[in-house]
């Protein structure tokens, strides 16, 4: 039995488990893929505190070696399912154990959206990539695209202009929502072209991604696009299907959550960018965690 047992390795979930572990409870972070949630993917970040400049994965190295030190037990597992026992205390379900919490914090943060085009599974792996840092190297001194208007989008073309010959940056409308800085800095390399007001219609090739079938949503005007890869940075969906029964969620997926980060069941709480909010970034994803730790704790002490 846990005091507080931590669901999801982000941001979020690494500093619940360091404020609930200075707290002399007994904590612990379940997480099936590698700590740093959406921060090990992304290249650099350089609007977190006390950094001017730091690599993601670097950044979510340093956030688990603090965990660590605190002797939070990690354990990798997939929890399936969440209910709570006769004696109010929760049981969650994994692919691989059954575990027992007096409070739960869900931390499990997002996942990547598809376009829903023709051709996308398909070339899921053989072309279409969502992390820009794991699969760049693959194409090198190619010509690659990314599809997308947010920071992600634009952070990420930014590093695969280093690495491809040229890159295509397809977005639906005219003007980018991500950082002006970002768009500047773009402007300035030779090799990056802007595709504006076009969508994708069809991924295309044989055994591999070669080609993208476009449409301009302004004239109706279609096209095709020679690319080896296409890297999609379309916005996220909430990871809380094991929570879809609990009453817990808004229309989107999002955890509803009050100030103390506690859902309107007792001593379930969320953080980070799995909970309904504006904005979704680390310094946001922290604070949520430290807000859900303390309570948490100050409701199982």
């Amino acid at each position: 039995m846990y005091d507080v047992l931590i669901i999801g390795g982000g941001p979020a979930g690494m500093t619940a488990a360091i404020y609930a572990a200075r707290a002399n409870t007994k904590v612990a972070m379940i997480e099936y893929s590698a700590p740093g949630g959406q921060m090990v993917n992304t290249f650099t970040i350089d609007n977190y505190p006390g950094f001017t400049s730091i690599n993601g994965a670097d950044l979510s190295l340093q956030m688990l070696n603090q965990v660590i030190e605190l002797d939070v037990e990690f354990i990798a597992d997939q929890i399936v399912s969440l209910k709570r026992d006769s004696n109010s205390n929760f049981i969650l379900k994994g692919t691989e154990n059954v575990y027992s919490a007096k409070s739960v914090i869900i931390a499990t943060g997002t996942k990547n959206k598809n376009l829903g085009v023709l051709g996308e599974q398909k070339f899921d792996g053989r072309g279409i990539s969502y992390c820009a840092v794991c699969d760049g190297n693959l194409y090198k001194d190619r010509e690659v695209a990314v599809v997308g208007g947010g920071n992600s989008a634009l952070e990420e073309s930014i590093y695969l202009s280093s690495i491809a010959s040229k890159v295509y940056i397809i977005h639906r409308r005219n003007e980018f929502r991500g950082d002006q800085k970002y768009v500047e800095k773009l402007k300035e390399i030779n090799n990056v072209e802007f595709v504006l007001n076009t969508v994708i219609t069809e991924f295309k090739g044989s055994e591999i991604l070669d080609c993208l079938s476009l449409k301009n949503v302004s004239t109706n005007k279609t096209s095709e696009l020679k690319v080896a890869a296409c890297f999609e940075y379309v916005g996220q969906d909430p990871n809380t299907s094991f929570v879809k029964d609990l009453g817990i969620t808004n229309e989107f997926g999002y955890i509803i959550v009050d100030e103390n980060c506690e859902t309107s069941i007792n001593k379930l709480f969320a953080a980070g960018d799995v909970i309904e909010k504006n904005i979704r970034q680390i310094t946001t994803a922290v604070a949520d965690g430290s807000i859900a730790a303390l309570n948490a704790v100050r409701k199982v002490n």
